[in-house]
């Protein structure tokens, strides 16, 4: 690579939208991105104040480095496309791993770490309130509902939109907001190779954006709670693990489970719509099935 003068091994890594490349050299790994062309340069750079901030104001937070080009540039032009190099975090995604009591509560521990870490940092840039996968926006999501192929999973979300706008759309103006990361799921949470008690790290910061504090610790539960048959226990204990760390309000904690089941929802009807744009892109609709058998689940549950 000449704009950064390293040598390595290439691998390429899954990705949504944008190109991701593994370079490991005999030293060090690092992450390649080329970004789609639909993201402006100034919210890639967004991403990188994020990560220079956490860097300077939670250093125990592991988080991709920004790794500067040899002309000293976070991010570089070529052919149009945006270039960034960031650190390689080791570790396992969350999905890919046996959970326990104690992981489960180390994920809310570092996802209320990071709220903490955030409530000092403000951009312009990231008032994003039109984006579909901000969670504040759902509704909007509603368009592309009939890109759903299921009938019945068209209509279990049909009742969840109803219980959205009866009870909690007149309450988010009232939710605290701040800058989140936006896309905490499965394959974002890393786990510690050696550790498995621990999470490793949090990468992927392509969704970050001003919303609704409470929206990082549902989107943490969405994700974190697929595949897991005694769901309640495990968002209690993910929730323990970031209240001990930042406290919540009572509005929030009120409209918590609603909007994390607004969260597969809002997965569900985008993964659809883009995956019948993009139909060899497998790496879309990778949380599809199990998010869809939750979300049944969900429909009848009452929590405690």
């Amino acid at each position: 690579m000449q704009l950064y003068g390293i040598k390595g091994e290439i691998s390429s890594l899954p990705s949504f939208e944008d190109q991701n490349t593994r370079i490991k050299t005999s030293a060090e790994s690092y992450v390649l991105k080329i970004a789609n062309k639909r993201w402006p340069k100034e919210e890639l750079e967004l991403q990188t104040f994020v990560l220079e901030h956490l860097k300077a104001t939670a250093p125990e937070l592991s988080c991709p480095q920004v790794i500067a080009s040899k002309s000293g540039d976070a991010i570089t032009i070529v052919d149009g496309f945006a270039i960034r190099l960031f650190t390689f975090l080791e570790g396992k995604n969350l999905g890919e791993v046996l959970r326990s009591p104690e992981l489960n509560y180390d994920i809310g521990r570092f996802m209320g770490q990071f709220t903490n870490a955030m409530q000092s940092f403000t951009h312009p840039v990231s008032e994003r309130p039109n984006d579909f996968w901000n969670l504040d926006n759902v509704l909007a999501c509603k368009i592309y509902l009939e890109d759903v192929i299921d009938e019945d999973v068209r209509e279990c979300i049909e009742a969840f939109y109803k219980r959205y706008e009866k009870n909690i759309l007149p309450k988010l103006k009232h939710l605290r907001k701040t800058v989140v990361h936006g896309d905490a799921n499965e394959q974002n949470i890393l786990v510690a190779v050696d550790r498995p008690a621990k999470m490793a790290g949090l990468i992927d910061f392509g969704d970050t954006q001003r919303a609704s504090r409470i929206n990082d610790l549902a989107i943490t539960l969405a994700y974190a709670l697929l595949g897991e048959d005694d769901f309640e226990s495990v968002a209690r204990q993910i929730i323990k693990g970031y209240t001990e760390v930042f406290s919540l309000e009572p509005d929030e904690l009120e409209v918590l489970f609603d909007l994390m089941a607004m969260r597969l929802v809002q997965s569900i009807i985008l993964t659809s719509y883009s995956a019948k744009k993009f139909p060899d892109n497998k790496y879309i609709v990778i949380s599809q099935k199990p998010a869809r058998e939750l979300l049944k689940k969900l429909e009848t549950y009452e929590w405690h």
